[in-house]
């Protein structure tokens, strides 16, 4: 999200329509070998009419240019290069060049983009996906065909739609979604925020820019036009944030804070789920990019309520899963997990965290003095306090995070996607909110206080789930040995 966006893009342009006169021309050049299966037949059933060069001889096509050129590589190597350099006549100068390579090589892409190409694609290529870089290129150019752009739009939200329909959870469902929208429209920016009307502060949980950013606490009083959004449920475009009247009052914020402006188009598009509102999907654009259009806005509108569909009916067959689990998964006194199903959702997180590169952490909380309210108040009251502990944390904690009983006077939290900083402050949030609630018959002095260990995933001494249990309960014994903070890590003493 950043600390504030400004830079930005004029107002959506009006569609111009013309009669459909002749299908786009498409040159296929280089090596044919390299080509995708598949891939004359997919350009085919998108309307296009396909050219193609003999070796790299194209002097016969610069009369007539076709609307774009593929060019076929096995890999980013000079025969590619020399392809490239074929088309740098006049002719060629503003027809966009897209490459696709026949190897896997993650540094291709890059290597095509600096000898000349447009666009590039390394193997295996996704022929929807490139279809969709193609029309991406030639959609705004005169004469671009309503009819058969409508049906290319129909197909790639059902593309699309498929590809979520077999992402297993609902983080999966949402990153697919950042990912392909932000690929179908050609937006370098594109991130989906889980927020309501009624709350201050939203959670960003997928970012098309940085994949590795995953929830970000941010204030929503800084973006008016997400609680806006929110508030109408209803799409909110910003064609230019430096001059929209709703940025007014930050504006002299922005420029006593000195924030350079690398967004000026902002569209927010409001997502509910069950009826109320969840979130709002982001759609911004650069000063340099081509403005957004009301024909792509509608598309992103119609793929999210779909889309929203998808996520109300993961969260109904997920809450079902709870349900039957928790019936033999839950702790009688406390009403969070008992020490078996803690087990496995630690177990889970190990192994989500070590496919996909992720940070979770394990936070064991100890009650201080439990055994004294026993011993002063009878075992009923250190019941209560426990009981009282256990429905305190499980409304304080974020939804995905997981609150398991440890022990007799023991809880455990499981915190997905947050590392040792991210930890401390989940751990502050719990304090501050036992510190301010009334335990009944207990005096305020006697509130219960906790010490708590931390151990973050990765984790060099970590090869399996059962390590960290081992690793967090040394922590906890640091965090007991301190006099202030009473918190300990892992691999440090430090509070």
């Amino acid at each position: 999200m950043g600390s504030g966006y400004v830079h930005g893009r004029p107002a959506g342009l009006p569609i111009v329509v013309t009669e459909l006169t002749a299908p786009r021309r498409i040159l296929l050049l280089g090596d044919a070998a390299a080509r995708p299966a598949g891939l004359e037949r997919a350009l085919a059933r998108g309307g296009y009419h396909l050219l193609e060069a003999e070796g790299l001889s194209v002097e016969q096509h610069a009369v007539a240019p076709p609307d774009l050129v593929l060019v076929a590589a096995g890999r980013a190597d000079e025969r590619l290069e020399q392809a490239l350099k074929a088309l740098s006549g006049e002719a060629w100068r503003s027809i966009p060049r897209v490459v696709v390579l026949g190897d896997r090589d993650s540094d291709g892409p890059y290597k095509a983009l600096s000898m000349g190409a447009d666009d590039a694609m390394p193997a295996p290529v996704h022929l929807p996906e490139l279809v969709a870089r193609i029309e991406a290129r030639l959609r705004r150019v005169p004469g671009d065909p309503v009819g058969r752009d409508a049906v290319w739009r129909q197909e790639l939200m059902f593309d699309i739609l498929e590809e979520l329909s077999a992402a297993l959870r609902s983080e999966s469902i949402v990153e697919t979604l950042v990912r392909r929208v932000g690929i179908a429209l050609e937006l370098s920016r594109c991130s989906f925020l889980l927020a309501s009307p009624w709350e201050r502060y939203g959670r960003v949980v997928a970012v098309l820019e940085k994949p590795s950013t995953r929830d970000l606490r941010v204030d929503l009083y800084r973006y008016p036009e997400i609680r806006e959004a929110l508030r109408t449920e209803k799409t909110v475009f910003i064609p230019d944030l430096e001059s929209h009247p709703v940025f007014e009052e930050l504006r002299p914020l922005w420029k006593d804070l000195g924030v350079s402006a690398d967004v000026r188009s902002v569209a927010v598009i409001p997502v509910n789920l069950h009826g109320r509102p969840a979130g709002v999907f982001l759609l911004r654009t650069g000063r340099e990019d081509p403005p957004l259009s009301p024909d792509q806005l509608q598309f992103a509108e119609r793929l999210l309520g779909a889309a929203a569909r998808l996520l109300e009916n993961e969260e109904r067959r997920a809450g079902v899963a709870r349900r039957q689990a928790g019936a033999v998964a839950t702790d009688v006194l406390t009403g969070v997990g008992t020490l078996d199903a803690l087990d496995r959702r630690v177990q889970e997180e190990f192994h989500r965290a070590r496919r996909y590169a992720l940070t979770f952490s394990v936070v064991l909380l100890d009650v201080d003095r439990l055994r004294g309210y026993n011993e002063r108040f009878g075992n009923a009251m250190g019941d209560r306090v426990m009981a009282e502990l256990g429905r305190l944390l499980q409304r304080e904690v974020r939804a995905p995070d997981y609150v398991g009983r440890y022990g007799g006077d023991e809880f455990a939290l499981v915190l997905p996607e947050t590392d040792i900083p991210g930890a401390r402050a989940s751990i502050a949030r719990v304090r501050a909110r036992i510190e301010g609630h009334e335990f009944p018959d207990l005096a305020a002095a006697d509130r219960p206080t906790f010490s708590a260990g931390i151990v973050a995933f990765p984790h060099p001494a970590a090869s399996d789930s059962q390590d960290l249990f081992a690793l967090v309960e040394a922590a906890l014994l640091r965090g007991k040995a301190q006099t202030e903070g009473r918190i300990g890590t892992a691999d440090s003493v430090a509070a």
